[in-house]
């Protein structure tokens, strides 16, 4: 992301217009949830992308703040679920991850109820250390709908047995991303279907003007750089660089590849430890 403020006067102005550069859901997540930020202010969004430039259309899991930015930008949760064909997902079950064949959850919500002012996990622990034989799916609502192949939404009151439940969502990224590009639009967003082929730079490290195929150019007071790997504003224009982690994480690549479809689709992601690294489902 790139800002950029018009140094007419010295002083910084209000930002009167917004570029956002690539679609995919990082785009059309940044100008939905702009154009209700800034609902009523006269800033002039606009995002470009060119049709031409496929998107990568893989299933996405998340975790349960979704809802909260769904909220946000003052989308109808129902209606996103039914037009991105999402699943509920009420935690992430790692298989093989100890050793093959152990197992392990991280589930959503609470992993039960306060006991005295202190958290319930140490008397779980303290239980397992004594022998007792109780898994998280007798005292964790989220473990034992997850196990069980089952989804219940949430008590509003929050008063479930073992404490609150909360949940995710699996959806299709392609969905998603064509979901929030009609709700922005519909809040106001333009969206231009161009090339950009580059940028210019202005004074300092701010952009000055995104270039289109034709030679036209777009101006803007600022830029966000959703282009994905490519860098165009980041860094084809601005050369932020990259600081290399892969002596903290070796594995450096991924491969998205369909798999059989499941006659039930579980409601929680599994993420298995492999030779070569770790999968998702």
């Amino acid at each position: 992301m790139t800002a950029s403020m018009r140094p007419d006067d010295g002083q910084a102005q209000a930002i009167g217009s917004i570029c956002i550069v690539g679609g995919g859901t990082a785009g059309w997540s940044a100008a939905a949830l702009l154009s209700q930020v800034l609902r009523g202010s006269g800033c002039r969004i606009t995002l470009v992308e060119s049709s031409a430039i496929p998107t990568v259309g893989v299933g996405e899991a998340t975790i349960p703040p979704i809802f909260d930015f769904l909220r946000n930008i003052g989308a109808d949760e129902i209606e996103f679920i039914r037009r991105c064909q999402a699943t509920f997902k009420l935690g992430i079950q790692f298989r093989d991850w100890l050793h093959h064949g152990h197992a392990y959850w991280h589930p959503f919500g609470n992993l039960g109820v306060t006991i005295n002012q202190r958290p319930f996990h140490h008397y779980y622990c303290m239980n397992r250390a004594a022998g007792h034989g109780e898994t998280l799916a007798d005292l964790c609502p989220s473990v034992a709908l997850a196990e069980d192949g089952k989804f219940a939404f949430p008590s509003p009151d929050g008063q479930w047995p073992g404490g609150a439940v909360a949940y995710a969502l699996h959806f299709d990224a392609g969905l998603v991303a064509t979901f929030l590009r009609d709700h922005a639009v519909a809040a106001g967003v333009e969206r231009l279907d161009r090339r950009i082929v580059g940028a210019t730079r202005g004074e300092g490290e701010r952009i000055a003007a995104v270039q289109f195929d034709d030679g036209e150019s777009l101006e803007a007071d600022f830029y966000i750089d959703c282009s994905g790997f490519r860098g165009l504003l980041i860094e084809e224009t601005l050369g932020a660089g990259f600081e290399d982690w892969k002596h903290w994480l070796p594995c450096d690549s991924a491969v998205a590849a369909p798999t059989a479809a499941q006659e039930q689709r579980a409601p929680y992601t599994v993420a298995t430890a492999r030779s070569a690294g770790w999968q998702w489902r």
